[in-house]
């Protein structure tokens, strides 16, 4: 097999023929604006500061503010759905369900593997590709498709379960990039035509504790390029850091450094000691001050 597939934390990594490809969600997670996202972090860190006063005042007061610090600016990043991520492993356990009629499931995905259980039988989902690896050689990318599968219609499908807080437009990203690749890897490691499939449509299910919905998406041809486009930015970012470089001498400084570097060293010498004379003496703040008071 050449497409390879590594664990990394809660997403993978891939390599193609021996070389490293980025993942679709990499692609569409570095190359896709989210204007919304400094707003959402600041309100996130704000409210676990409102939620957790109590505990955080404090550490404050006994010298923890860095700690505090890191605290509140992580807050919005820590992943507080315990079923965000795991829709493959909800679909398990929902199928489980409907084959055997019980399943072991951990009480935090209960409601979501009931939800999926319902939408696999209320749309007669006939499973072919479950987490089925996928990649173009042809664009450079690889990733890993929710599920490939035939309706009562018998139109081939691509399901992508989306367990956070709804279906968003990098899901019809994603779902096109996987349509659109060159090939998936079979159950025998065999890479076969993803044209092969015939999916005719795709749908992101929003899969919740108290149910689920089905939406649309639109992963044609027109959405493919969109894909690319996003995948543009988001490789072509990588290699911004190198547009600046180490700072430089002009030429003639290096040939007459002795001279230019003594005048530079008597204008600071001047500035620093009129800077020094003229600095006023530090204000201590009204809180740092009661503050003091009160120990």
């Amino acid at each position: 097999m050449t497409l390879i597939r590594t664990a990394a934390g809660r997403g993978y990594k891939y390599t193609l023929d021996g070389e490293p490809v980025m993942g679709v969600p990499s692609l569409t997670g570095g190359g896709l604006p989210k204007p919304g996202q400094p707003r959402w972090a600041a309100r996130e860190a704000a409210r676990y500061v409102v939620d957790n006063w109590r505990a955080l005042a404090p550490r404050i007061v006994s010298g923890e503010a860095d700690s505090v610090f890191d605290e509140v600016r992580q807050a919005p990043f820590q992943e507080r759905n315990p079923a965000a991520g795991r829709g493959v492993d909800i679909y398990r356990h929902a199928a489980a369900f409907l084959t055997r009629g019980d399943d072991q499931v951990p009480p935090e995905l209960y409601g979501h593997a009931v939800a999926c259980a319902d939408f696999l039988d209320d749309w007669g989902v006939c499973p072919l590709l479950v987490e089925a690896q996928v990649g173009s050689r042809t664009h450079k990318y690889a990733g890993t498709l929710g599920m490939v599968a035939k309706l009562p219609t018998r139109d081939a499908v691509l399901v992508s379960y989306e367990t956070g807080s709804g279906v968003w437009p990098e899901c019809a990203l994603r779902a096109a990039a996987y349509r659109f690749a060159d090939f998936y890897v079979s159950e025998d490691g065999a890479e076969m035509p993803v044209a092969d499939l015939g999916i005719s449509a795709a749908y992101g299910v929003h899969l919740r504790a108290d149910g689920y919905s089905v939406h649309p998406l639109d992963a044609g041809e027109e959405t493919f390029q969109r894909f690319l486009d996003v995948s543009a930015v988001a490789r072509n970012a990588k290699t911004f850091p190198a547009l600046v470089h180490a700072p430089v001498t002009p030429i003639h400084l290096l040939k007459t450094g002795d001279a230019a570097s003594e005048r530079r060293t008597v204008r600071r010498s001047n500035n620093g000691a009129a800077a020094l004379a003229s600095e006023p003496e530090p204000e201590t703040s009204s809180w740092a001050a009661s503050h003091e008071a009160e120990q």
